[in-house]
């Protein structure tokens, strides 16, 4: 029970972190699309995926691969500090390395000069945030996600308020990514202020030995990082390139609404990762339990968005973006709401091979799906514009839950249980009759009785799924 609490409570503080960095991406995308339109949507997107993307040379999966080390051995505090400052040394020299790389791509792709100053700002961004991921590692490491979810709530909030202020002054991309870089800086000083107050100061040191240690240990998830990047957002990039900025604003708009509700499934993730680490190498067996819980915690959300959001997700859209986008996005946002429940089950499998030193399989695994991804967007964005993105968006997650599921065959069987899917399933029809029943009645009055009626079925059918709320509440076992 107390594994179960303390899993319960750093994926609350896991929650807070990856709420301020949902709303931070929805708001800014809505404030841009109300202001300025679809084309300055496209280009921020355009610009923090291209961040995304050289996040594996700048940071080279070291904030993964720190976490894991550290926690297998998180009472050894003089190697936490010899890993981190090694680390954050050679970080400063791969963030270097990553805005060199940056601005040729701007170049190349013949950027107008606001576009381009905005480019180099989101590079500088990239080193700044890649140093504090590095530097709050050892919170996670050690379970002690209160403080490195801080600091992530601190980047993201402080980069909302920046741009809600630049917006008012005026909209323009490279302003806003000073917002965005401003923010990254702030950060990394909350960062370095929690570090010293546990493990001393921080010292980035040029450790050779280490170093290559370090580069070794960290390819797999330097790889899988670029590939994940790739293989869900490599469309933006094709995209800009066959159909323009203003279908990428359009996209931006559907995947935010749908594929962005990974945050929920992240957050427990993110808070069951340093566990698994330590359980595989105590009781392999524990973590294959506790996978399969997660996984079952996590298929009920993950239908209830799913549901909603193919029922009333036009509504939601023309309420929050205008009608222009609700028109634009609604079919694209119908079929990318149905593989929020996989995408779900598919980011706690990869990190339970990560956590069972499988990291090279995973960044196999995403590697495929990475090249599938992107050459079903040659294939089908020149014939169905944003649509061809989003029919290669869903056969792509297909693909990688397949294999990742090939990977972990010989434990399939306990970690996906069968009756997890069966309260979610009933609640998610329940909701789908009662649209196609009262579809006279306006949509807002409907909203609250089905997540009501979804969440009885899931009371009836599945009583125990209830427990992670009574650890919260109460200390007594449920």
């Amino acid at each position: 029970m107390n594994n179960a609490r303390r899993i319960m409570k750093n994926s609350f503080f896991q929650a807070v972190a990856f709420v301020a960095q949902g709303l931070t991406e929805f708001l800014v995308a809505l404030l841009l699309a109300r202001l300025a339109g679809a084309q300055q949507v496209g280009e921020f997107t355009i610009l923090v995926t291209l961040a995304g993307l050289f996040a594996f040379i700048s940071a080279f999966g070291f904030p993964s691969l720190l976490t894991r080390e550290i926690a297998r051995q998180r009472d050894d505090r003089e190697q936490t500090a010899r890993l981190v400052n090694a680390a954050t040394g050679l970080v400063i020299i791969l963030s270097t390395a990553a805005i060199l790389l940056m601005t040729l791509v701007g170049i190349l792709s013949g950027y107008s000069t606001n576009l381009f100053r905005a480019l180099m700002l989101t590079g500088a961004a990239l080193a700044f945030e890649s140093v504090a991921r590095v530097v709050t590692a050892p919170f996670r490491g050690v379970e002690d996600l209160k403080r490195s979810s801080t600091v992530t709530a601190v980047m993201e909030l402080s980069f909302l308020i920046l741009a809600v202020v630049v917006a008012l002054l005026e909209v323009r991309i490279d302003w806003l990514m000073a917002a965005y870089l401003t923010s990254r800086i702030i950060a990394l000083g909350v960062a370095i202020r929690f570090y010293r107050s546990r493990f001393g100061r921080l010292r980035p040191t040029a450790d050779w030995k280490l170093w290559r240690t370090l580069l070794h240990m960290g390819l797999p998830f330097s790889i899988n990082n670029v590939f994940s990047s790739a293989y869900s957002r490599v469309d933006v990039i094709i995209l800009s390139f066959l159909a323009g900025h203003v279908a990428v604003g359009f996209y931006e708009v559907a995947y935010s609404l749908t594929m962005r509700m990974n945050i929920v499934a992240r957050t427990l993730t993110f808070a069951l990762y340093p566990f698994l680490s330590f359980q595989f190498v105590k009781d392999a067996r524990s973590m294959r339990t506790y996978t399969a819980r997660g996984i079952r915690y996590l298929i009920i959300p993950g239908f209830l968005i799913a549901t909603l959001l193919w029922v009333f997700g036009r509504e939601f859209t023309s309420l929050l973006y205008g009608e222009e986008f609700a028109e634009a996005t609604s079919s694209a946002l119908k079929l990318l709401a149905l593989i929020i429940p996989l995408r779900f089950v598919e980011t706690l499998l990869g990190v339970t091979l990560d956590a069972s030193n499988r990291a090279g399989k995973r960044a196999t695994a995403v590697a495929i799906a990475a090249v599938t991804n992107a050459a079903l967007n040659f294939i089908l964005v020149p014939a169905y514009q944003m649509m061809g993105a989003v029919y290669a968006t869903v056969i792509t997650e297909v693909v990688i839950c397949g294999v990742f599921i090939w990977y972990l065959r010989d434990q399939a069987r306990e970690i996906i249980e069968w009756r997890a899917f069966v309260g979610p399933g009933l609640g998610a029809l329940i909701i789908l009759s009662i649209s196609a029943l009262f579809s006279q009645i306006s949509t807002w009055w409907l909203i609250t009785p089905s997540i009501l009626l979804y969440g009885l079925a899931i009371v009836v059918l599945d009583r125990s799924s209830i427990e992670p709320l009574l650890l919260i509440v109460t200390r007594k076992r449920p």
